[in-house]
């Protein structure tokens, strides 16, 4: 049996003891009946109108060491999603309970019957960035490490800048290899390899990433898509108080042997980026649902689809994911990109590539007439388009 991630097991157990416990927590194993598992979605539903979930709202005793002791954030009815999330769990449990005979028969519950209509149970397209929105995070992320523009501040101390320059690779890291934010919270050095290649004279980085780090236990490896991705790691590596081959990479600050959690940080950073007069900034799509770290990972398949055409088996291998999840998430994407293809020239496709560099110019010629970046980064990103 494959081992739990560290996040996995505390998800887990988070579930059970905040709604498995109270439903099933009475029953013998041996009392399970598909009657009860059918209930489950209603009692589940109820929970934070009805059940014990609408006291914990105003009053939760268990968060420890938290800011408040309200849990006013958490959203009344669940997603489809984390319904089948819990049901992937209970299922579980069911198999375990058979295989060691403490049910004679086999039980099975589907988030398919909680009642959720159709528009509701759509599990597809994920929130990530588009090619303008990654365009001015990339110049404000520079922005945020080097101290200037929106984010200059002159009471930063040292460890304030070098946790910027932390928090800069990492971003950066995430958006070029498609890791999970848990994958690169335990990546250590000896993990990352640079190697040189003569015949596309160019450098490539690649991730090792060990089975005990990864949501599915199995060892993979990553390849960044951005031969500056070298660069980025070299020099935090040489600022980085921690950097012989067993240390990681992305460290906490109280202890070293913990990875860090730029979640907050990630979200606050989007959240001051001024972006078409939205009030969280760069926090929200436009549709107003939230991005979180994991939107680098999306943002890496959705442009290794879109932009580079990535046979969709190599791509769900460099992520560490089935075929099944990526044409669930990423199918859309990889049927436009199939009817354009289809259906342009050689010279559409090259001026469409020409239209995007001018467009992509001309958005870093008004940043810099707003004051929000400076002249070097327009030239480091007009060197970067050359390029690619």
């Amino acid at each position: 049996i494959k081992r739990k991630t560290e996040t996995r097991y505390k998800y887990i157990v988070g579930t059970y003891e905040r709604y498995l416990k109270q439903h099933f927590g009475k029953l013998e194993m041996t009392q399970i009946r598909q009657k009860q598992l059918d209930s489950y979605w209603q009692y589940r539903e109820n929970f934070y109108t009805h059940g014990e979930g609408k006291y914990r709202k105003e009053l939760n005793e268990k968060r420890i060491n938290a800011k408040t002791k309200t849990s006013r954030n958490i959203k009344e009815k669940p997603s489809y999603g984390t319904l089948r999330a819990e049901a992937s769990i209970i299922n579980e449990f069911l198999a375990w309970a058979l295989r060691n005979e403490y049910v004679g028969r086999e039980f099975r519950i589907r988030a398919a019957d909680a009642g959720y209509r159709k528009e509701e149970r759509r599990v597809g397209r994920r929130e990530t960035f588009t090619e303008h929105e990654w365009l001015v995070l990339r110049t404000q992320l520079r922005s945020y490490r080097d101290g200037t523009g929106i984010f200059a501040n002159d009471r930063l101390h040292k460890q304030h800048k070098t946790q910027r320059q932390m928090f800069y690779c990492y971003v950066m890291l995430l958006a070029s290899t498609g890791l999970r934010t848990g994958e690169a919270k335990q990546l250590k050095w000896s993990d990352i390899e640079h190697n040189y290649s003569e015949k596309n004279k160019k450098w490539h980085t690649q991730i090792n990433i060990r089975a005990e780090t990864t949501k599915v236990r199995e060892r993979r490896t990553a390849v960044a898509h951005s031969e500056r991705c070298r660069e980025w790691l070299l020099n935090w590596r040489e600022i980085s108080e921690h950097n012989d081959e067993n240390d990681l990479v992305f460290y906490g600050w109280k202890n070293a042997k913990l990875g860090n959690d730029f979640s907050v940080t990630f979200k606050n950073f989007l959240r001051r980026i001024d972006y078409n007069n939205r009030e969280d900034g760069l926090l929200k799509t436009e549709e107003g649902v939230a991005r979180t770290l994991y939107s680098l990972r999306h943002l890496y398949a959705t442009f290794r689809i879109t932009k580079a055409n990535v046979e969709i088996y190599a791509l769900a291998k460099s992520l560490g994911t089935s075929v099944k999840q990526i044409e669930t998430h990423y199918g859309h994407l990889t049927n436009e990109y199939l009817i354009d293809e289809l259906t342009k020239n050689k010279s559409e496709g090259a001026n469409k590539h020409r239209r995007d560099d001018l467009k992509l110019a001309a958005d870093m010629i008004a940043l810099l007439r707003q004051g929000k970046i400076t002249a070097e980064q327009v030239t480091e990103e007009l060197k970067r388009i050359s390029k690619t």
